[in-house]
């Protein structure tokens, strides 16, 4: 009979291994970093903005004096590497090209800037935005944020009409880019079409008329449903 006892302690003690793995697996935290979007990269220039973010070449977000600091195109590995708030970005977290020039060869979508042409800009948060040796983000409405250099560090200004001179656009292959359907950007709502966000028209969706504005946010959809 002790043969049947071994094979009895031997099954509970699968059992229970099968058991604790499979809680484990699910308890655990996720170790892949979570999905990367261009109006999630805008939201990140924006803050690290809003934070004065300092220059310090060859940084990609790290705390320096209680300043987060990075380059130009530290400050877009900064949001592929994000950890939280309180900590560094880990380097690696996702792979992606080191300098500004390989981030352009890097990307499978990409154009050129016209700055007397607005319509060479695409309506699309998140977009790379690349000047020889310089690399910044477009968040909309025209408008740009980039590290700049020392001295003068996070800049916000226009693509089309400012003062840099933006050459190229391009799609970073690790971060995805709205295609369809509504966004939300610093609280607002656009709505995207073919890979763009719409701007000073309106739009039935489901049965309610929205309206947004030259900006390409919504401005207050109508109660009233489409005839």
């Amino acid at each position: 009979m002790g043969w049947k006892r071994g094979m009895s302690l031997a099954i509970a003690f699968l059992v229970s291994f099968v058991f604790l793995g499979v809680f484990a697996f699910h308890s655990a935290p996720a170790s892949a970093a979570e999905a990367k979007t261009g109006v999630g990269l805008s939201e990140h220039a924006v803050e690290a903005y809003q934070g004065s973010w300092q220059y310090r070449y060859g940084y990609y977000g790290q705390y320096v004096g209680g300043v987060r600091c990075s380059d130009c195109s530290g400050l877009i590995k900064s949001y592929l590497w994000w950890r939280g708030d309180n900590c560094n970005p880990q380097p690696g977290l996702v792979a992606v090209a080191g300098s500004s020039r390989s981030m352009l060869a890097s990307a499978k979508t990409s154009g050129t800037i016209n700055l007397s042409d607005s319509s060479t800009l695409p309506r699309i948060h998140g977009l790379i935005l690349y000047s020889p040796g310089h690399v910044g983000v477009y968040i909309g409405d025209n408008q740009e944020m980039d590290n700049r250099c020392t001295g003068e560090n996070m800049k916000c200004g226009k693509v089309i009409g400012g003062k840099y001179h933006w050459t190229q656009w391009f799609k970073l292959p690790q971060i995805s880019y709205p295609e369809n359907g509504f966004v939300t950007f610093e609280g607002r709502q656009y709505y995207y079409e073919n890979g763009q966000y719409l701007v000073d028209t309106s739009r039935t969706i489901d049965g309610v008329v929205y309206t947004f504005d030259q900006t390409g946010a919504m401005v207050v959809p109508s109660s009233n449903s489409a005839a």
